[in-house]
């Protein structure tokens, strides 16, 4: 497990730098036909491609907690959140925004129904169709306020908030494995502790400082953040990006499941891995913007 571990993570981070590089070295960018490249474009085919991934899994969760659920119009409806957070024009009044949100909600919900009712079989459609719903809003608009942050910044903040995540997440095991005592929420995460949650939010600010000089220095476009802003931005993304985790915790518990999938071989499923960014997304985009 472990091992498996030490080789799927490093090769994950160099595959999430090398699209975050490109996709950075890709702003302004204008093809012979003289159309400019749109900010993002490869962390949107990344999400994109995710999704599928991530809906699989969902449906995995829900039928193991006896619940049926419409892989393929879960799949879809992601999509198409997806692609509306990052195709929406700029300058698009808040009622077309409300009418496109409303639009595929409410087509999520009759396809959903329809798809699982066309067997004749009517039980549990209801619960089926609000998962797919739900499920679909909760991940696809998480990944979507990346898009969105991406839209008015640098693809290398988009790294930085990744980061400064995956830093708390490395310093709660490393600190709680070594010193941890008291267990933060046994029933949902018995690994978890208080001393690891600690240790966890104090390496996510350290990093956000380090972050915040390097983009200093480095990127002298982006707004300037002091570093006692930073140090409390990295609490703040660390401390939710553990509520993110618990949160997945909760559904895999409900379900009997302890990865939502095998896809990342010592990671788990794509829900494992990115279930902490889900509650960090909407944060960054209201502190950022």
């Amino acid at each position: 497990m472990l091992k498996h571990r030490l080789i799927t993570g490093p090769l994950l981070s160099i595959a999430l730098i090398g699209i975050i590089a490109l996709d950075a070295n890709l702003d302004g960018y204008t093809c012979s036909c003289g159309t400019s490249l749109p900010h993002g474009l490869l962390i949107a085919l990344l999400a994109a491609i995710a999704a599928p991934f991530a809906a699989i899994e969902l449906c995995s969760i829900a039928a193991s907690a006896g619940a049926r659920c419409s892989t393929p119009i879960l799949i879809l409806t992601m999509e198409a959140w997806i692609a509306a957070i990052y195709l929406m024009p700029e300058g698009v009044s808040a009622t077309t925004v409300m009418a496109i949100m409303a639009t595929i909600i409410v087509c999520s919900m009759v396809l959903s129904v329809f798809s699982l009712a066309k067997g004749k079989q009517l039980q549990g459609v209801f619960t089926g169709a609000a998962i797919t719903v739900a499920t679909s809003s909760y991940v696809a608009m998480g990944f979507g306020f990346f898009l969105l942050v991406r839209k008015e910044h640098s693809a290398w903040w988009i790294f930085g908030i990744i980061a400064i995540i995956k830093m708390c997440d490395t310093g709660a095991y490393f600190v709680g494995s070594t010193l941890g005592r008291h267990k933060l929420i046994p029933w949902i995460s018995p690994g978890k502790t208080w001393e690891g949650l600690f240790g966890g939010l104090l390496t996510a600010g350290i990093t956000a400082v380090l972050l915040a000089a390097a983009s200093d220095k480095w990127l002298p476009l982006e707004q300037q953040i002091s570093m006692q802003t930073a140090f409390g931005i990295g609490i703040l993304f660390g401390f939710l990006g553990q509520a993110g985790d618990l949160v997945m915790s909760v559904f895999k518990r409900d379900s009997g499941l302890k990865d939502t999938s095998s896809v990342l071989p010592g990671l788990g499923g794509v829900l494992d891995v990115f279930d902490s960014l889900l509650l960090v997304g909407p944060a960054a985009y209201w502190i950022f913007m």
